[in-house]
């Protein structure tokens, strides 16, 4: 009987563990190294505290001295208010002909890809909470994380920057992390992960909420989809 009272509890706990050790694996965070930029992603899944907490947690690294610069990166964030500056659609299918986006992807961009809440909006709230404004740079271009990479890998290269703290949202800290990985270590340039802290989502708890389960899930099919493409 006290054995299988013992291994019914030891079976949640063993699930517990499981949860937390997959939390960590997506949630990246390196040793803290001094770095040329602190790097921040944009993007909301439709929360604008995953935004606000990798705006602070990009902030915060650049108060503590860990980077002289905060690079600002991405066109927009999925949209969270009744007002988005949604991106237009002859933009978007410009995107899709020179094949910067999929046709598939094109009804949801048309509905929710608010560019108010893009690279520029991050720029401003980091200056508002006292980073100064010449050392906040922009990059308000790139339409998904492999063109993020890329466009960064231009400004780092124009500012002759060599090492990189990535900040992203904890469950986008993985698939951010590769996607950079397969862009910028060729050239020679180091990146350390800091994922953001966000009440939202953390890696010792995400596994309780359904919502937060269902993100990690889409994120092991992005890894799983965007590595067959070549892009991780």
């Amino acid at each position: 009987m006290n054995g299988v009272v013992g291994c019914a509890l030891l079976l949640p706990l063993l699930l517990w563990f499981a949860f937390i050790r997959q939390g960590k694996r997506f949630a990246l965070r390196d040793r803290l190294r001094k770095a040329d930029a602190i790097v921040v992603l944009a993007g909301t899944r439709g929360k604008l505290a995953f935004l606000e907490g990798k705006i602070r947690t990009a902030v915060s690294l650049y108060q503590q001295g860990w980077a002289p610069f905060l690079l600002c990166v991405g066109k927009f964030s999925v949209k969270v208010t009744t007002t988005p500056q949604l991106i237009s659609q002859e933009e978007l299918r410009v995107a899709v002909a020179a094949g910067r986006l999929e046709e598939k992807d094109l009804p949801g961009a048309e509905k929710s890809w608010d560019t108010g809440l893009g690279a520029l909006y991050m720029r401003e709230q980091a200056i508002q909470m006292g980073v100064p404004q010449e050392v906040v740079l922009a990059e308000s271009e790139s339409l998904h994380t492999r063109e993020n990479a890329e466009y960064v890998l231009s400004l780092l290269k124009e500012h002759e920057m060599r090492r990189i703290i990535l900040v992203t949202s904890p469950f986008h800290q993985l698939r951010t992390y590769l996607t950079f990985a397969k862009v910028l270590h060729p050239h020679g340039i180091e990146i350390v992960n800091y994922y953001a802290a966000t009440d939202e989502w953390h890696p010792l708890t995400w596994f309780l909420s359904a919502e937060q389960r269902k993100l990690v899930k889409s994120e092991q099919e992005r890894i799983t989809r965007y590595r067959e493409k070549g892009d991780l």
